[in-house]
């Protein structure tokens, strides 16, 4: 187990606060002439009042009422409050305690503003600040979630590669920011989402509340980073050089130079792979695929630590079988949006897979130079054209900057 990191969720999380904001919100709608039921606030619950808004009501009322709605909905909850106070689920406290006697770094992570934290620490009777190393609220992020945004302020704060990190939270939303931003998510039920929808979200593993969460404490942290090796930003650049390498060698035989390796979760590598498609005449003869199939029978079925490393962003297929195999972390250069599998595959629920932390841009200028060479050597036709439409479609990656470990 190597996680060096973990991200706290604070509504539904660690303080019994979401039917209070349900209600909260309900009363803003009401002030400015919106009816809306509680039920349907619910299902936008855990995205910020950037989304919520929109989500309820559509574009235009955003844009006519949305700012009054979200200025009045802080004053609601803390009238709320006042009203009847707000619980700490069991074992919160003792649970961000234990994580830092552990000597994994806690940083609370929050799309709310800094007066919805001193609400909280009022009507809580909780300290905050002190609790943890780091603090995110909405002054340090620019999307609430399920963007990345609070998930990645938070490994800048902590100075750690996502790889390094978990989050505990208790929404779909949460899990969203998790697989956006290449954490693994710890689920908690206490919030009101069930388990079954949070797993299918892309929770590893579903706790009922922080209590039980710190009663298999040693079991999260083993679940959300199974590997021995700590993927800081250096050792994954290191992983990613060899990736390259491959890549090159796959460009000397007339390949795309697309290059894949798999290695154990104590970073030693198993595998090694590039394109084989025009030498086979096989279509999914892809990196990944190739490499999956030098590393049968080097590692026991029930492994969950591999690490898979791509200069290029795998596609469906790949990551399909990345999910199947229980890869703990796929790694990857350039992102392909025609193709992205990292986000176009949905995370399994079966037992025997487990969602993949993804994590991108790594050396992805590398990776870039490499297909820019490639085109300059007169590739095959249909190879070109990919290629080529690869590299147009490409923009500036969101979420960059997550830290250094």
């Amino acid at each position: 187990m190597a996680l060096d990191g973990l991200i706290f969720d604070l509504d539904g999380t660690l303080v019994d606060t979401n039917a209070l904001h349900v209600e909260a919100w309900r009363r803003a709608f009401d002030r400015l002439g919106y009816r809306v039921g509680s039920d349907r606030i619910a299902q936008d619950l855990g995205k910020g009042g950037d989304r919520l808004v929109p989500s309820v009501f559509g574009h235009e009322v955003d844009e006519r009422d949305g700012d009054a709605m979200r200025d009045l909905h802080p004053t609601e909850f803390a009238r709320l409050c006042g009203e009847r106070g707000i619980g700490v689920f069991p074992g919160a406290r003792r649970l961000v305690a234990a994580v830092r006697d552990r000597g994994i770094r806690a940083a609370l992570s929050t799309s709310s503003g800094a007066e919805h934290l001193r609400t909280i620490e009022r009507h809580a009777k909780l300290e905050l600040r002190p609790m943890f190393d780091e603090l995110v609220t909405s002054d340090d992020i620019e999307r609430s979630k399920p963007a990345p945004d609070a998930v990645t302020a938070a490994l800048r704060k902590l100075r750690l590669s996502p790889a390094q990190c978990a989050m505990l939270g208790d929404t779909v939303f949460d899990a969203g920011a998790c697989v956006r931003g290449g954490v693994s998510f710890i689920g908690v039920a206490c919030g009101g989402t069930s388990p079954d929808a949070l797993r299918a979200a892309g929770a590893r593993v579903v706790y009922r509340d922080p209590a039980e969460t710190l009663d298999h404490l040693d079991e999260a942290a083993c679940i959300a980073s199974p590997g021995a090796a700590r993927l800081s930003s250096e050792l994954m650049e290191k992983l990613m050089h060899q990736a390259l390498d491959v890549a090159r060698e796959g460009m000397g035989a007339a390949e795309a130079p697309i290059g894949c390796v798999i290695a154990r979760g104590d970073g030693t590598v198993i595998a090694r792979a590039h394109n084989e498609q025009n030498r086979t005449g096989i279509k999914t003869a892809h990196a990944e695929m190739a490499a999956f199939a030098r590393a049968a029978g080097q590692v026991p079925l029930e492994a969950k630590d591999l690490i898979l490393v791509s200069t290029l962003e795998p596609c469906v297929m790949c990551t399909g079988a990345a999910m199947e195999a229980g890869v703990d972390t796929i790694l990857f250069g350039l992102r392909a949006p025609a193709d992205s599998g990292t986000t176009r595959v949905s995370p399994p629920v079966s037992p025997e897979s487990q969602m993949p932390r993804m994590i991108g841009d790594v050396l992805s200028a590398e990776s870039r130079a490499l297909l820019e060479e490639f085109l300059k050597r007169d590739p095959r036709p249909e190879q070109a054209a990919y290629v080529r439409q690869l590299l147009s479609s490409l923009s500036p990656p969101r979420g960059e900057g997550w830290g250094e470990g």
